[in-house]
């Protein structure tokens, strides 16, 4: 799949484009939706740093709940490794797509990865840990197909880590530049959550549902694009400017409103 999201388009200067509508005046039927949920800044709060973050019992209860409710059409779409996935959601049997769209499993089995040059992967991995050495404000973030560069506890350090990420893959024709929250990370090119969801939506449990998918920050908005071009729902977490049909205002909120959607759905039942 061809992946452009042009400049004019996500600011909302493209014809036609509307302001998200508040998540509250939404409402959704479980037994014909596919839910794609993003993990750090949408189901679970960012943390200061990565390993900070904290799922609770109530989160994996509704994770399994969403999960029954739909027969199984509960996907969590994420930047991170599939294993750091698997190790907050050890309990949680549904499809899980790691290093946006990179690496992925399905009924407890993996599925076979992209290809990638780990050679050169390695290379670009062994220079950006020597950068955040250098400078112990910029934390370097190790993934399986990817690096990434946090700056958000010194956030004035932004224009130092694009200026290096640039130097050291920009032009390049395998690996680019992703931005995040507070962050950028070097990834191989063509990757992404839309290409995942793409992919997720040919397994059995996901066919012939309106897909919805929910997210927070510039990472999502290639997939916000593309499920809006199939019809579905997207969903923006937090301020910004977004190619989103709906927002709300925080994690805590989006969760809300799924257990709305559970319980509306089971009176009507």
């Amino acid at each position: 799949m061809e992946q452009r999201l042009d400049y004019y388009s996500l600011v909302g200067f493209k014809s036609g484009s509307t302001s998200p509508d508040e998540l509250a005046r939404l409402r959704i039927e479980p037994e014909r939706t596919a839910l794609f949920l993003d993990f750090d800044g949408t189901f679970v709060d960012i943390a200061p740093t990565p390993d900070a973050i904290r799922v609770t019992d109530r989160d994996k209860t509704l994770l399994d709940q969403l999960s029954k409710r739909t027969s199984g059409a509960v996907s969590v779409i994420s930047g991170r490794n599939l294993h750091e996935i698997d190790s907050y959601l050890s309990d949680f049997q549904g499809t899980v797509s790691g290093g946006h769209g990179a690496e992925m499993r399905r009924e407890a089995k993996a599925l076979p990865t992209i290809k990638c040059d780990l050679e050169r992967l390695e290379h670009i991995k062994c220079a950006v840990r020597e950068f955040a050495a250098v400078d112990p404000r910029i934390l370097a973030e190790d993934k399986s197909f990817g690096i990434v560069l946090h700056f958000r506890q010194h956030p004035e350090l932004e224009g130092k880590v694009r200026d290096f990420v640039r130097s050291l893959v920009g032009g390049d024709a395998d690996f680019e530049i992703q931005q995040a929250k507070m962050a950028l990370e070097i990834k191989p090119k063509g990757i992404s959550k839309a290409m995942a969801i793409e992919r997720i939506m040919k397994f059995k449990e996901f066919r012939r549902r309106t897909i919805l998918f929910a997210g927070d920050d510039d990472t999502d908005e290639i997939a916000f694009s593309w499920v809006n071009e199939q019809g579905g729902i997207t969903i923006k977490i937090g301020d910004g400017l977004t190619l989103a049909r709906y927002r709300t205002r925080n994690p805590a909120s989006f969760k809300k409103w799924l257990r709305e959607q559970l319980k509306s759905a089971s009176k009507g039942a």
